[in-house]
């Protein structure tokens, strides 16, 4: 008949404060232990599934709005860990070592070990890797009023029906997931990729025995660390006349003088801002968007390509960011082009704030319309004038080729953004005007009325990118805000900023704006060159696009036209692919596709990029890589250079072959979910 719990615990405690005392105290422990309902430092044992559920990683997934995966993110600010590694998924090598060094009778043993606790009291070499893994799932929980004796017949017991009530892989599994390495690494996936850029998968027997080693003393002197380690794999290489730790120590040593590196998941997007999150850490752990994996795609391929060509120019860096026009919801936003690319790429390009050029045009026009004091056929003039500003100045604007047209319409004037017409436009309509709408349409960081002077008409004020292509969006008849201007203001600002007539004056009738579906755009350019702009917008979708350097660095020779706009052209032409031009005339709006399961489809083996060696000592025909997928959904495929593997399922092997190649996960529709590069040697 099992004791009293208050009782039993007595009893075992006072066996334990001796060194002796711990054989005896298991021993009763394992008498008690079966038919008493013991707590887990307050609560009852958790389960498997409880401690999987309970388990976050300190870096969550960015989804776009179909919670398709995009980017890795670290929230957790005290330690590294990743993805939850199953047991299946780790090193034969990594399996032997752990258990042979921390725990030899673990397959034979019911949570602890009575011949280890006989012989050891309390170093750790007594408890088990279930005693071990107790510990870890109560850590953090107050016991500093405990003795050291209570603690270890808490542990002793809890072990007891973790073994109970656990299989042996669930413990080990949990183990590797939870144990710490060394530093902020806590978890075998963190420590594989953070010291050796792998997959636990991957590890072979040297690097298997140094993470093992770091278990017993994670902050240990690599020296100490490599000495255990070649201990694990044995003597190999005696009698060869090579030293047998040579290699591994040189491993160790290396490993663990330089930082660790966890690379990011993906770099579709360089920079995370609130604008486009719609809701951090569900239950899921995932940061929901409203970005949409491909139109992201599209505008960061777009900049890249962009700033490639433009690098002999002293052109650094860009920003996209494309809205849908009805609603604002953000797809793509591109606050830089990324490491590699961009030359500051913690810099929020798309929030920074910028001279905007020529782009405040269409709100001078807009607000001359609205007031009935002009209308896209009234004539305006381009001529030489000469403006008193403040202080007993003299303002002479002119026009970007320096040459005067005479009378324009106002709408010629506007798409061919001429300077003169926009400043005496400006003058008309009184600068209050254009900044009170300005206001309303979103313009933050505005100054008072009579700072600007002439000059706010060729847009001498500093803007953000998102601001600037949010209030161009307001421009569309499409858009269903609250109304700053009039319908017919909007239809009028479109057709001139749509038509390439309007345009021919300064851009021909024949350029890069002109697109074969209706969409007005308009482009800028500051003060010596320094920021580029493009912004346009459809019936659909709102792009809005700056080229330039962070620094302030003027470009050469780069004007809006051969900046920005090649950029906002390629994503208008990828976006509109196969719409139907009455369509986009008549504001056709496509239907909402449902939202596909709340899950993280991805690829999640072969890590993108990695090297993968083809072993002289297998045949080849039986040297398969495991391609590894992640909450895999009946109607998806795997490919492989374009060619269907199979069906997607949790595992599927392929044959390795030399060269790169890309592994891709898509619908049944041929959609694109997921996909990795990586080389085989």
């Amino acid at each position: 008949m099992a004791l009293g719990l208050s009782r039993s615990k007595m009893r075992i405690a006072k066996a334990l404060r001796g060194n002796r005392g711990l054989l005896a105290g298991a021993l009763l422990a394992l008498t008690v232990g079966a038919g008493s309902p013991v707590l887990f430092a307050g609560g009852r044992t958790p389960t498997y599934a409880q401690v999987r559920e309970a388990y976050r990683a300190s870096d969550s997934w960015i989804v776009d709005r179909n919670d398709r995966a995009m980017e890795s993110v670290r929230i957790a600010k005290s330690h590294r860990t990743l993805d939850w590694t199953p047991w299946s998924e780790v090193s034969p090598s990594f399996q032997l070592l752990l258990v042979r060094s921390e725990d030899k009778r673990f397959f034979s043993h019911i949570g602890v070990d009575p011949l280890a606790l006989a012989r050891v009291s309390r170093r750790r070499g007594a408890s088990t890797l279930t005693m071990q893994l107790a510990n870890l799932i109560a850590k953090g929980r107050h016991q500093f009023s405990k003795s050291a004796a209570e603690r270890k017949f808490d542990q002793i017991f809890e072990a007891l029906r973790l073994d109970h009530q656990w299989t042996k892989p669930q413990i080990l599994e949990a183990y590797v997931n939870l144990v710490p390495f060394r530093g902020e690494l806590v978890g075998l996936r963190a420590a594989a990729m953070g010291m050796f850029g792998k997959a636990p998968l991957s590890l072979d027997e040297n690097e298997s025995a140094i993470l093992v080693a770091l278990i017993r003393s994670p902050n240990a002197p690599p020296a100490a660390v490599a000495s255990r380690a070649c201990g694990l794999v044995g003597s190999k290489g005696v009698g060869s006349g090579a030293d047998p730790c040579a290699a591994i120590r040189e491993r160790t040593e290396k490993t663990l003088a330089a930082a660790y590196q966890i690379p990011r998941s993906r770099d579709l997007i360089p920079v995370l801002s609130q604008s486009f999150v719609v809701s951090e850490r569900s239950d899921d752990g995932v940061i929901k968007t409203s970005l949409d994996r491909p139109i992201q795609e599209l505008a960061v391929s777009a900049a890249r390509e962009q700033l490639r060509e433009l690098k002999a120019k002293n052109v650094g860096d860009a920003a996209v960011i494309v809205m849908r026009t009805s609603t604002g919801e953000i797809l793509a936003y591109v606050g830089n082009a990324g490491p590699g690319f961009s030359t500051a790429s913690q810099i929020d390009g798309v929030h920074m704030r910028r001279q905007a050029g020529s782009t405040l045009k269409p709100f001078v026009y807009a607000t001359a319309f609205d007031l009935n004091l002009l209308t896209k056929n009234s004539l305006v003039e381009d001529s030489p004038e000469d403006l008193a500003v403040g202080g007993g100045g003299i303002y002479s604007p002119k026009n970007y080729d320096h040459s005067f047209q005479g009378l324009v319409a106002a709408g010629e004037a506007l798409g061919s953004s001429l300077n003169v017409p926009a400043v005496r436009t400006l003058e008309l309509t009184k600068e209050s005007r254009v900044l009170d709408r300005m206001h309303a349409l979103g313009f933050t960081e505005l100054m008072s009325d009579d700072h600007y002077g002439p000059s706010l008409a060729l847009g001498t004020v500093d803007v953000s990118l998102q601001e600037l292509t949010n209030a161009y969006r307001q421009l569309s008849s499409f858009a269903k805000d609250k109304e700053v201007f009039s319908g017919d203001t909007k239809k009028q600002v479109f057709a001139s900023l749509s038509a390439p007539e309007y345009r021919r004056f300064t851009f021909g009738l024949s350029s890069l704006l002109g697109l074969p579906f209706p969409a007005a755009v308009k482009t800028g350019t500051s003060k010596d060159m320094r920021d580029n702009w493009c912004v346009g917008y459809t019936s659909e979708y709102t792009v809005g696009v700056w080229v330039g350097n962070f620094n302030g660095e003027p470009m050469w020779n780069v004007s809006g036209l051969t900046g920005a706009a090649p950029i906002w052209r390629n994503l208008m032409m990828s976006l509109h692919a196969g719409h139907p031009n009455q369509d986009l005339a008549q504001g056709y709006e496509p239907p909402n596709e449902p939202l596909i399961k709340r899950s993280i489809t991805r690829i999640r083996y072969p890590q993108a990029n990695m090297l993968i060696g083809l072993d002289p000592d297998i045949p080849k025909a039986k040297q398969r890589l495991p391609i590894q997928i992640q909450s895999p959904q009946s109607s998806q495929s795997i490919f492989v250079d374009g060619k269907k593997l199979a069906r997607a399922e949790e595992t599927v092997f392929w044959n390795l072959t030399k060269g790169r190649h890309q592994v891709e996960l898509k619908t049944s529709d041929g959609r694109r979910v997921d996909d990795v590069s990586f080389v085989v040697r």
